[in-house]
């Protein structure tokens, strides 16, 4: 595809549920970059939808990164326990295999320990069990715009710490005490704000997340409990979610700075393999580490 080739009249997206996402169809990845139409079409739907699901057969799993060039630049976004993906070091693997390992189970932003989390993060279907291993979303903004206004408006005077060892992030990865420390001096807890605004958008956003924000600042501890437990049990309800159910061949992106997301481990001893990819749009100042 290139920019001056005809919109493929077949491309359609349609909501996948009411609290969000969009299903894209009729879209065939070529080797080429997207038309800029196109390119801008699912741009506008990802930022109205939170998430985008291309449905299989749109992209190969070689390809899958290269094909969300039109979102941003994509980052090395390694671990430990989730390596890179064989000829595709921008792509990491998240494998059912190493489940002890991962955190992938508790609510979460990716990044959010971090001053320059991934604008755009991306999963590929490669191994889907025959039941289970849904990932939920949770739409932070719709959460955000169902609080009392009032309360809202006191939200976003507060500010709160982030950190990868909120909830033992790094200790249950890095078992050597000399890496453990290098770790954790290399990603230092981080200010944040309670509620946070799109930059594309304009609209508010819960920023605070079960993994990753230890406490909220200039209130009590049992005041800080109170407040998360609140704003944690709104990205939780029903109201705001939506689970998707995996495909093989699959391939989800989802704006980091508008949902929350899960994964459900309820797949017994079935193997899940996805394949995930990060990317930062450079116009919202997201630089890679």
């Amino acid at each position: 595809m290139t920019d001056t080739a005809p919109v493929d009249t077949r491309l359609e997206i349609s909501p996948y549920c009411a609290a969000g996402g969009a299903r894209v169809t009729g879209l065939r990845d070529d080797g080429e970059p997207l038309p800029r139409e196109v390119a801008g079409r699912l741009r506008r739907a990802l930022f109205q939808h939170g998430f985008l699901e291309f449905e299989p057969g749109t992209v190969s799993p070689a390809r899958f990164v290269e094909f969300l060039s039109f979102l941003g630049t994509a980052i090395p976004y390694a671990g430990p326990h989730m390596p890179s993906v064989d000829g595709s070091p921008l792509a990491n693997a998240v494998d059912s295999t190493r489940d002890k390992y991962l955190r992938n189970h508790i609510w979460h932003i990716d990044g959010a320990f971090r001053p320059d989390p991934p604008t755009f993060t991306a999963l590929y279907g490669h191994a889907i069990p025959s039941l289970g291993g849904d990932t939920v979303y949770s739409n932070a903004t719709l959460a955000y715009e169902q609080l009392d206004p009032l309360f809202a408006a006191y939200l976003e005077t507060l500010t709160a710490v982030s950190s990868a060892e909120a909830t033992g992030h790094l200790m249950q990865r890095y078992d050597d005490p000399v890496e453990l420390a290098r770790q954790r001096a290399r990603l230092p807890p981080i200010v944040v704000p309670v509620i946070r605004r799109h930059p594309v958008t304009g609209r508010g956003q819960i920023f605070v997340n079960e993994s990753y924000t230890a406490y909220i600042q200039g209130v009590s501890r049992v005041a800080s409990d109170h407040l998360l437990g609140i704003l944690f049990d709104a990205i939780k309800s029903p109201d705001v979610q939506a689970r998707y159910q995996w495909r093989e061949g699959a391939l989800v992106v989802w704006d980091n700075r508008v949902v929350q997301h899960r994964g459900v481990k309820d797949y017994g001893g079935s193997r899940r393999v996805l394949y995930r990819a990060a990317l930062v749009q450079e116009a919202d100042g997201n630089r890679p580490c």
